[in-house]
């Protein structure tokens, strides 16, 4: 994942007499995303079948923005998104970016307080940086500045993305979410609740 990465997160109902339509036509779509440029990933859970419709959870993420933007505008995600809303009933959309990408969100959670996200950033970036200032900054002084700061950051980037984060999110998961139940089972409201966007 990189900095700028955009992730989301797409809930839809479908009644069962359309369910194999719609497993059909988002398995095209999904095909035809991971062809797109700058797409990281892109997945389908399937939630259980309950009163007569099933749920479904659709996640993506692009390296960037304008990279997504460009999917979600093209000719050929339109027509394939005409063929899929009218086979579900109701849906909601997600985007995550920034900080909120840093942290897995549970199913029907609303993303922790920004304030709780910074806090474990910084217990997460702090030894980082201390450690790389003392161990790895003094075999870095023939580089030139630029390039010091490349190599840094991007150590860094790579360490709290992979390693350091899901850890400290996993770990930290009762107090992050804390006091969250009544607003994690809110509705997330987004125009067009209906549409695949």
């Amino acid at each position: 994942m990189t900095p700028d990465s955009i992730g989301v997160v797409l809930t839809r109902r479908v009644p069962i007499a359309n369910v194999e339509a719609f497993e059909r036509a988002l398995n095209e779509l999904m095909n035809v995303a991971a062809k797109q440029p700058g797409q990281i990933t892109g997945d389908v859970l399937r939630g259980p079948s309950h009163a007569g419709e099933r749920e479904y959870f659709i996640v993506y993420r692009f390296e960037d923005q304008a990279r997504l933007r460009a999917w979600e505008g093209s000719a050929e995600r339109r027509a394939l998104v005409a063929r899929i809303d009218p086979l579900a009933v109701s849906g909601r959309r997600r985007e995550l970016t920034g900080l909120e990408a840093w942290f897995d969100l549970p199913l029907s959670k609303s993303p922790p307080p920004l304030h709780r996200m910074a806090l474990l950033t910084w217990l997460g970036i702090w030894p980082l940086v201390t450690l790389a200032l003392w161990l790895v900054t003094p075999h870095l002084v023939v580089l030139p500045l630029l390039v010091r700061t490349a190599v840094l950051s991007g150590a860094l980037v790579l360490a709290m993305t992979y390693l350091v984060m899901p850890r400290l999110t996993s770990l930290a998961a009762p107090w992050l979410y804390r006091d969250l139940g009544e607003q994690s089972r809110a509705p997330c409201r987004s125009p067009n609740r209906k549409r695949f966007r």
